[in-house]
């Protein structure tokens, strides 16, 4: 089965937070959310080796990103609230999800961006992601 088919909900809700953060900074790049998917990518890929928290440094915008879908990926992990700016774009009731399949998730979104961003230039995914989002919601 292919990742999008198994993890459908997990991947439209992580996406959902991205497309919240675009919709509040239009000016937001897809190379601003590769830099915050590959900071969760290392945060979350040192909690699963007990390897402590790698430090970040981010812009602003990219900080923005990494914020909500952390918040995101952890109310996935059912350890945290969901802020309320995502609520109505949830597709599914926090679990117990892992920290593995988080971590599947948010390569398979950067291999998207990487794919829409060489396809649409600089904000090729994002402007991808907003219109897929709104028309499968």
């Amino acid at each position: 089965m292919k990742i999008e088919d198994q993890y459908a909900d997990i991947l439209q809700n992580i996406e959902a937070s991205i497309v919240a953060v675009y919709k509040d900074e239009p000016n937001l790049l897809d190379l601003d959310v590769l830099d915050a998917l590959d900071a969760l990518i290392r945060v979350y890929g040192w909690e699963r080796e007990a390897r402590g928290t790698p430090t970040l440094r981010l812009s602003q915008r990219a900080q923005h990103v990494y914020d909500m879908t952390r918040n995101t990926c952890e109310w996935i992990l059912g350890r945290e609230s969901l802020r309320p700016s995502i609520i109505e774009r949830i597709q599914f009731k926090s679990g117990e999800k892992t920290i593995s399949e988080i971590l599947l998730c948010l390569k398979k979104i950067r291999s998207s961006v990487h794919f829409w961003n060489k396809e649409n230039g600089r904000q090729g995914y994002l402007t991808y992601i907003r219109l897929f989002l709104n028309n499968s919601g």
